[in-house]
C-alpha cells in the first residue's frame, strides 16, 4: 500500500522496528500543558488514507506514564477525504497529572495505524430478530 503524506519539515515518516503495527507521529512545536489543560497537538502532516481503510490515531504506550498526558478521544478516526493541504492531524490531549506538563517540539507523542474498513448498508426495522441481552455492562451477569 504506498500512502502519499505532506510533512512540515520534509522528513522521512517511517515505522520505527521491522515489526511495529503503527508509525509515531512527533510534535512540531513545543507544547506545555498545565495541569488539568487540554489542548490539540500539531504534527504538521497530511495523509491521504487509500480508498478501503481508516488511520486510527492513538497514544503511545508510554506518553502517560511520561508526561500524564491522555489523549480525551480515547481513538481518533482520520477519514479518506481528510487530506487537503491544511488538513493537518492534531491529537487531543488532556494533562492528568498535577504538574505542569513541558512537551519538547520533535518528541513522539501518538502512534497511527492503517485499519482496513469496509462500508456498510443500513436497514430500518421495526423490532430486532434477537432477544433482549439486559443492559449495559451485564455480560455473564446472571
Amino acid at each position: 500500500m504506498k500512502v502519499r503524506i505532506k510533512t512540515h519539515d520534509w522528513l522521512p515518516v517511517a515505522y520505527e522496528t521491522s515489526g511495529a503495527c503503527a508509525f509515531d507521529f512527533k510534535c512540531t512545536e513545543t507544547v506545555v500543558f498545565e495541569p488539568g489543560e487540554f489542548k490539540l497537538v500539531e504534527t504538521g502532516l497530511v495523509v491521504e488514507v487509500p480508498a478501503g481503510y481508516l488511520l486510527q490515531t492513538q497514544p503511545r504506550s508510554s506518553t502517560f506514564k511520561k508526561h500524564g498526558l491522555i489523549q480525551v478521544n480515547s481513538v481518533g478516526i482520520i477519514d479518506q477525504d481528510y487530506c487537503g493541504d491544511n488538513d493537518t492531524i492534531k491529537f487531543p490531549f488532556m494533562n492528568m497529572s498535577k504538574e505542569r506538563q513541558v512537551i519538547e517540539m520533535g518528541t513522539r507523542i501518538g502512534q497511527w495505524v492503517f485499519v482496513k474498513i469496509e462500508r456498510a448498508e443500513f436497514e430500518l426495522v421495526e423490532t430486532m430478530n434477537n432477544s433482549d441481552r439486559g443492559w449495559f455492562g451485564t455480560t455473564w451477569v446472571k
